[in-house]
């Protein structure tokens, strides 16, 4: 296919890494950078702002939320953002054969039910079968707050199952300082180039990012994956001014992907002979700003508005050959479907929050939310017929159509959340939220479509209660509901994608609502960290598909019960450094569709990470860390109708090293060695159809001065 991006030869991109590799190691002048920690803590508390929209400790929290910090970031493994939250329990990430665009699902909650923010603002996606991919250079991340569960009551539609909150880096401290890094992926000659240049003066922050990521055909213990390339290119700009009370800031962000889609060999049969699907370009480009005010009475610490523009734009195309039986006195006909799609999506949002101070007990926050898309479509199928009659009566016939949509979704939101504080160490939190909604189909030549709106308004509550009267121990409850509108796809447009058939749009969809129930305790001392959660999700009206004359239509005819629980544990030997660690996930799922239910879902009951990290201080300058663990799932296997046909992910187990060190005067230098799959396991993990990579190494390397 041709790229939209510059292509490199791929011998020359590896050399150029390799060299900047060295450059950054051994070149970079010595600068300041942060305090140093002490080496020999766990951990120290996260100040988290998701779970309840302004600054909270973790341990204070009700929701169960997961962080992941830039020095876990800087020692990771992953190659792609969606691979960072992998380890974090609740969450599976799959990729269903594109590996340059993968997604989060939580607690079994579809990526379609996962609401991704970037800074808290949503990355919306109208015409998708499974959500907003996370489309940002995970370089530019400071850290991820994930929330597990409902959170519609504080972030709305497309929170039923999580919401995953990426928190840019913004300025720094010195008036010019800058931080470059780069990474080599052996499993597929993948590439990342990575700069930045960020200050302070005198009030004024700012920022300037660059990457550029380059990966070819993954490398499996059995062959490689044709058709797994992908690049990816970002920049974004930053500036900031802050006073004593007030903060201003604008940001622009461009991310540009080119990204190939792999073909599963089951994927064709008799009936469909020749499928692939590629992503010449998924881009998104966005420009926002905030203004917050801070302390502007005693009763209101916090006031805040933000406002953003962000496009989408997506092509998609997809060739598929379809051999179709006539009689068995003729050969097949042949039918041969060259499909391209342009989705060009437009959002205007912002928000409007309020802290306020009532009384000493009370910490209540108010907010407005509006959100407008608008999605123009545009697909072209060129359909060549062969007959199957033999020559000389044969005949080939073409035929093109070419069809537009023009939809649009306007979306207003209020929400109150209410901190109080009881007596005997009990905090409880009460929040409520009314969305309304208005989906249109503006505009179409589809003859098979027609013009028209819906609306809806729903309420959604949430109730959680904390105890933190023993020190280091938090004990926690938490009910909350959660509902998703569906998208522009599911009730006007449809989708010819991803099938022999197409998928029809119904404009009478319900919403899908979800009830959750979770208790947990935290326990953190520096030296044994401990978070143990159990939940149990009832949901309804799920959106799914169902078939009828000439393909598949969305329908409410799916509903879910899911319960299990997550646990995180680990301990530092004081003095030593040594931490022995695990997290784990047990998920029970039970899926209901037409009378016909099933606890085989297509997810491991249980998967988690074991291992043990070391980190110490080598004479003054040296900071050294290792990490030896593995990673595992049990079988996966999904029941796809009451006849017994199930499609079965087999169990898996991974032994990975990883080592890294901090230097210089100030530890301003870094380098890190992966070394995953270290046995060459041959495994395919749950909801994705690509084989994992063999055993390879991922290489980084960076400064910051």
């Amino acid at each position: 296919m041709t790229h939209s991006l510059n292509r490199h030869p791929r011998w020359k991109t590896t050399v150029t890494g390799l060299l900047g590799t060295l450059v950054l190691v051994f070149s970079a002048p010595h600068a300041a950078a942060d305090e140093k920690k002490d080496v020999n803590t766990l951990k120290t508390p996260e100040i988290v702002i998701t779970a309840t929209r302004t600054e909270r400790e973790l341990q204070q929290v009700p929701a169960s939320i997961s962080v992941v910090t830039a020095e876990d970031m800087t020692r990771s493994d992953a190659t792609t953002l969606a691979d960072l939250l992998q380890d974090v329990p609740g969450i599976e990430v799959f990729d269903q054969s594109i590996p340059g665009a993968k997604r989060v699902q939580i607690r079994g909650e579809s990526g379609a039910r996962v609401l991704v923010l970037i800074d808290g603002q949503k990355i919306s996606e109208q015409k998708s079968m499974d959500g907003a991919a996370l489309l940002i250079d995970p370089n530019r991340i400071e850290r991820i707050e994930v929330i597990k569960g409902p959170a519609s009551v504080l972030y709305g539609s497309e929170a039923i199952g999580g919401v995953v909150n990426l928190i840019t880096k913004k300025g720094g401290t010195r008036p010019v300082q800058a931080e470059l890094s780069t990474s080599f992926d052996t499993s597929a000659d993948g590439i990342s180039g990575y700069a930045s240049i960020f200050g302070r003066v005198d009030g004024f922050s700012y920022r300037l990012s660059g990457t550029r990521t380059d990966y070819g055909d993954r490398r499996t213990p059995d062959k490689t994956l044709d058709n797994s390339s992908y690049e990816t290119q970002e920049f974004s700009a930053f500036g900031g001014y802050d006073l004593d009370r007030v903060s201003i800031g604008v940001m622009y962000d461009s991310y540009q992907s080119d990204i190939n889609s792999h073909t599963p060999e089951e994927t064709t049969g008799d009936t469909l002979t020749y499928f692939q699907l590629d992503l010449p370009q998924w881009d998104r480009e966005k420009i926002s700003t905030y203004a917050e005010l801070r302390d502007v009475a005693d009763s209101v610490p916090r006031m805040r508005l933000d406002a953003y523009f962000q496009n989408t734009r997506k092509l998609l195309k997809n060739d598929m050959d379809i051999s179709v039986p006539i009689s068995p006195a003729f050969r097949n006909m042949i039918i041969e479907n060259r499909i391209t799609t342009d989705n060009d999506q437009d959002t205007i949002g912002g928000g409007f929050q309020l802290d306020w101070i009532p009384h000493h007990a009370h910490y209540l926050i108010f907010g407005y939310e509006p959100v407008f898309d608008r999605l123009d479509t545009a697909t072209t199928t060129v359909s060549r017929q062969e007959s199957p009659m033999p020559p000389p009566f044969g005949t080939q016939t073409e035929s093109t159509d070419h069809y537009t949509y023009d939809a649009a979704m306007d979306t207003h939101a209020v929400f109150l959340q209410d901190e109080w504080s009881l007596p005997c160490d009990l905090t409880a939190t009460l929040g409520v939220r009314q969305t309304w909604l208005r989906s249109e189909l503006k505009n179409t030549n589809d003859p098979s479509l027609e013009k028209g709106s819906t609306d809806d308004s729903y309420p959604v509550f949430s109730a959680g209660l904390t105890y933190d009267g023993v020190d280091n121990l938090v004990l926690r409850g938490l009910f909350s509901q959660g509902y998703r509108f569906p998208n522009l796809q599911q009730l006007f447009i449809g989708t010819v994608h991803g099938s022999a058939d197409p998928t029809f749009p119904n404009p009478d969809l319900e919403p899908e609502t979800s009830s959750n129930y979770e208790i947990g305790a935290r326990f953190d001392n520096s030296t044994w960290v401990a978070d143990i959660t159990g939940f149990y999700s009832d949901a309804a009206d799920y959106i799914s598909t169902a078939p009828v004359t000439g393909g598949r239509r969305f329908v409410n005819v799916d509903t879910a019960e899911t319960y299990g629980a997550e646990l995180t544990l680990g301990y530092t030997f004081p003095g030593l450094g040594l931490t022995p660690y695990a997290s784990t996930t047990w998920l029970n799922r039970k899926f209901t569709k037409d009378g016909f239910s099933t606890y085989d879902t297509g997810l491991p009951e249980l998967k988690g990470r074991a291992g043990l990290r070391y980190k110490q201080l080598f004479r003054e300058h040296i900071d050294f860390y290792s990490d030896i663990y593995t990673r595992w799932a049990a079988k996966a296997e999904e029941r796809l109708s009451d006849d017994g046909t199930r499609e079965t992910h087999g169990s898996w187990e991974t032994l990975n090293l990883t080592l890294g060190t901090r230097f210089g005067r100030q530890q301003h230098y870094f380098t890190t060695l992966n070394l995953n799959n270290i046995f060459d396991r041959s495994y395919t993990t749950a909801r994705s159809t690509l084989d994992q990579p063999g055993f390879h190494a991922v290489i980084k390397a960076g400064v910051t001065f």
